[in-house]
């Protein structure tokens, strides 16, 4: 009869490997590599031997099968990540021209660009569709919510911002407010009652202001529309200082008396806060590409302010 085996030469069954001792006919015997001898048939044991080699055959293809399948997956991630690479918005960073000013002021060309960057990260980020609006007739984007965005009075936002003039770049969490009484829902309305009831979104405030050295920019109605007062963080409490043409005035405040103020001041008329970080044209302009990034983490790091006056 037919079979795979030859005296002296090792095979395995179920037990384990073994080296044919002798064949007559159709018995064999065998010896087992770990000890012990066994007498059996040859057809016996090359139905074994056929079936240990079928199912190592079927493993071979099943493990070829899986390894294909695995390259598909990566190579349909691979392509993924190359569509979104591609979709991606991209900004080549700050250049000196975006600092000189030009007859009609400061040409910040690139903050376009820079807002979509922007909008696409923190949509990225926190799972919600943010847009960004270039600020008319001013060197400066606004980015936020689409949903939340309020384009026909544009004062009455909250936004995350970017603003380039001849000093540097300004970036940060804006709220504002237009002429008149803020409706109970308005952002503005909004920001007071978190500030005053919400001890979590105070400490993040100020843990923020001491970390990145933020100032807050008070804009608001004096004799005209225009910087009324600069809030900064100190170690306990606040320091707000304001310059006038006839003197500079600078005092303590406590959230209190902060509140309180800025009540006073946004009461019937337009206002606007800047809780902003302030950085170097070089520094920006050094950062290159990488300079979106680092404004994405300071929006990100307000982004629970800015989701309190939202909500």
């Amino acid at each position: 009869m037919s079979h795979p085996f030859e005296e002296g030469k090792t095979y395995r069954n179920r037990v384990g490997e073994y080296v044919v001792q002798s064949i007559e006919g159709d018995r064999m015997t065998i010896k087992y590599v770990g000890g012990g001898t066994l007498e059996t048939t040859v057809h016996l044991q090359a139905r074994i031997w056929e079936n240990i080699h079928f199912e190592e055959q079927m493993a071979r293809e099943e493990e070829r099968m899986r390894l294909a399948r695995e390259a598909r997956r990566k190579a349909r991630k691979r392509a993924a990540r190359a569509r979104r690479a591609a979709r991606r918005p991209k900004f080549g960073g700050f250049e000196e021209a975006d600092f000189e000013a030009k007859k009609r002021g400061i040409a910040w060309s690139s903050r376009k660009e820079l807002g979509k960057v922007l909008a696409y990260n923190l949509s990225q980020s926190t799972g919600n569709d943010f847009g960004s609006w270039i600020v008319p007739r001013k060197s400066g984007v606004n980015v936020a919510g689409k949903d939340a965005f309020n384009r026909d009075v544009r004062d009455n936002n909250v936004t995350f911002f970017v603003a380039v003039d001849e000093q540097g770049v300004s970036y940060g969490l804006r709220v504002g407010k237009a002429d008149g009484k803020a409706k109970a829902k308005s952002p503005w309305k909004q920001l007071m009652k978190t500030l005053v009831e919400d001890d979590k979104i105070r400490r993040a405030i100020r843990a923020s202001m001491k970390a990145h050295e933020l100032v807050l920019d008070v804009y608001a109605m004096d004799v005209r529309y225009g910087l009324v007062g600069q809030l900064f963080h100190q170690k306990r409490d606040f320091l707000w200082e304001q310059k006038r043409a006839d003197q500079d005035l600078s005092r303590k405040m406590d959230w209190s008396s902060l509140i309180e103020h800025l009540e006073e001041l946004g009461a019937k008329k337009r206002c606007n806060l800047y809780l902003r970080k302030r950085i170097e044209p070089e520094e920006a302009i050094e950062a290159g590409p990488e300079a979106a990034e680092h404004i994405t983490a300071m929006f990100t790091e307000l982004m629970p302010v800015y989701e309190a006056v939202v909500s």
